[in-house]
């Protein structure tokens, strides 16, 4: 709870320390004292609206701290947090002397304080807590209905994931299982030998080789002894026959016939070597052709797979681990589904429990709260706790099966609307109370704090008002500011509101007031008349009986 503020420079706060405590804190003061200053500075340090004008005139900065204490540990757990605005109308704010965003202001705030005012409705008006209010009014038997539901929604969570992983969609996981069987048996298929690409290569530069060798020896020894007439041999054995003629007559031609002899054996023995050297090629060009057919294979599979033939391997084998496992996940597919209709049964069966029990807690819950309506002098204001139930099966299934709403119909012939339409300020104020006074137990914002809920109210409805704080205060932290002698005078403490003039400067004061100084500030909210003997006397009674006359 909100154990101290401190407050400089804001409005016409100069500075001002107050201290709070549990129970009920009531602030009162004249008309135009500056009340509501202390609210709209607590507003601004939980992370609510800046505004120039808040700044102090002839001030730099304002600066709110508030010190929460949880009074409930041994050790007193305690959260400062702290607000500034400077006169560049930037503002800054920390939690614990760190610095944080207003956003982070607000998140961690929000559960320790709410603040209502006759323009602020709180978080009570707000349909997404409506539930968790109901739940914990309905305590044990909510919450293990609930408790079933939930712990069935989580497994199903769990095993709509495991199908997406399975690929559910039937269409899907059969057309992956069709590509990766086609990738598989054309990759397995090849039976790739790792080094085969370069062997191929190889094989392939000899083959080619030889046959290069041996289309040039063909060439040659056709060049030399073919059935050609233009053959060398041949040609050359009518050079031979022409000179055999001419050294007839010449004795030098004999000699230049021999020469010619010795070129024809010497051309015999090079076209036999030729030939010995043609034998031994090993041409095989259709071993070329399947070597390089065999390689053509290879570099398509790795357009495809990869860059080179391991990485084709290794996505042939992956491959085959997810067919594999598709394979396996046939049998896993279908218990998951058969589970999945068994949870989705139970859990409409789990949800129909459920609302059975929250219409029961949702009926005590109207009851009782259109009690206090009652007591608040709303006597023809109709509260009900609405439940809608949401559709369950195989496309959805909520985390929570049903949806609660507070609606109102303050006065008779009008329809139930929703809590948030409430327009008068007078009945916002007494339905959030009456519903703060029933809910108090459960309600977990440990400080509340009500600016001027009086208004438009009189005689012994503020009576009632004054009692539902206090109950109220029972279980939590209550701020009030307050025109009500009732409500001032049942308070556990009274800080009173003034303003004085000094320097020709006014500032706002804050006090603590107990005794004769509170039986004054009570005869004032009486009467107007804080002197007058018979206002006195009616306060101090009032104090005293706390609030009853």
């Amino acid at each position: 709870m909100i154990h101290r503020v401190e407050i400089d420079n804001f409005a016409l706060v100069e500075h001002s320390g107050l201290s709070f405590g549990a129970g009920l804190t009531v602030l009162s003061g004249e008309t135009g004292a500056g009340k509501s200053i202390v609210v709209d500075a607590l507003d601004f340090a939980i992370g609510g609206r800046s505004d120039r004008t808040m700044l102090r005139s002839g001030a730099e900065e304002a600066i709110i701290s508030v010190l929460f204490v949880d009074e409930r540990r041994e050790q007193g757990d305690e959260l400062i947090v702290t607000r500034g605005l400077r006169d560049n109308s930037r503002s800054y704010a920390k939690i614990n002397g760190h610095l944080v965003t207003v956003a982070e202001l607000r998140a961690t705030t929000e559960r320790l304080v709410a603040i209502h005012s006759q323009n602020d409705q709180q978080s009570i008006f707000r349909e997404s807590v409506h539930q968790t209010l109901l739940d914990a009014f309905g305590g044990e038997p909510v919450e293990q209905a609930l408790t079933s539901y939930t712990s069935k929604y989580e497994e199903l969570r769990i095993i709509e994931k495991r199908l997406e992983e399975l690929f559910s969609d039937p269409e899907t996981r059969e057309r992956r299982r069709n590509i990766l069987q086609y990738q598989v048996e054309e990759i397995e298929g090849a039976e790739i030998v790792p080094g085969e690409e370069e062997q191929l290569l190889k094989k392939i530069r000899t083959a080619s080789a030889v046959i290069e060798i041996a289309t040039f020896i063909g060439q040659a020894m056709t060049d030399l002894s073919g059935d050609d007439e233009q053959s060398i041999q041949v040609r050359l054995g009518r050079v031979i026959a022409n000179l055999n003629a001419a050294s007839k007559h010449s004795a030098y031609m004999q000699d230049i016939r021999d020469r010619a002899e010795s070129l024809r054996c010497e051309l015999t023995e090079m076209i036999i070597d030729l030939e010995r050297v043609y034998e031994k090629l090993d041409v095989r060009p259709d071993e070329m052709e399947r070597a390089s057919a065999r390689l053509n294979i290879l570099r398509r599979l790795q357009d495809k797979y990869g860059d080179d033939l391991n990485t084709v391997i290794a996505y042939g084998q992956k491959a085959r681990r997810e067919l594999d496992r598709l394979n396996r996940t046939e049998e896993e597919l279908a218990s998951l589904i058969d589970r999945k209709n068994e949870l989705l049964n139970a859990m409409n069966q789990s949800a129909d429990r459920l609302l059975c029990v929250r219409k029961a807690c949702a009926a005590e819950l109207s009851r009782l709260i259109n009690a206090e309506l009652h007591d608040l002098n709303m006597k023809n204001a109709s509260f009900e706790v609405s439940i809608e139930a949401l559709s369950i099966d195989e496309n959805h299934a909520p985390a929570d099966p049903q949806t609660v709403r507070f609606n109102i119909a303050p006065n008779p012939g009008e329809p139930l609307m929703p809590l948030i339409s409430i327009v008068s300020g007078g009945e916002a104020s007494r339905v959030l109370l009456a519903i703060k006074t029933v809910l108090a137990s459960v309600d977990n914002v440990p400080t509340l704090i009500f600016d001027e809920i009086d208004t438009g109210i009189s005689g012994k409805t503020t009576t009632m008002i004054a009692h539902k704080l206090k109950s109220i205060a029972e279980h939590c932290q209550v701020i009030c500011v307050t025109h009500s002698a009732q409500i001032a005078a049942i308070a556990d403490r009274h800080l009173l509101i003034g303003k004085v003039v000094e320097g020709g400067r006014t500032r706002t004061t804050v006090q603590h007031i107990d005794g004769e100084d509170r039986i004054r500030e009570v005869a004032r909210l009486l009467s107007g008349r804080p002197d007058d003997s018979a206002s006195r006397v009616l306060a101090g009674q009032l104090i005293e009986g706390r609030g009853d006359h």
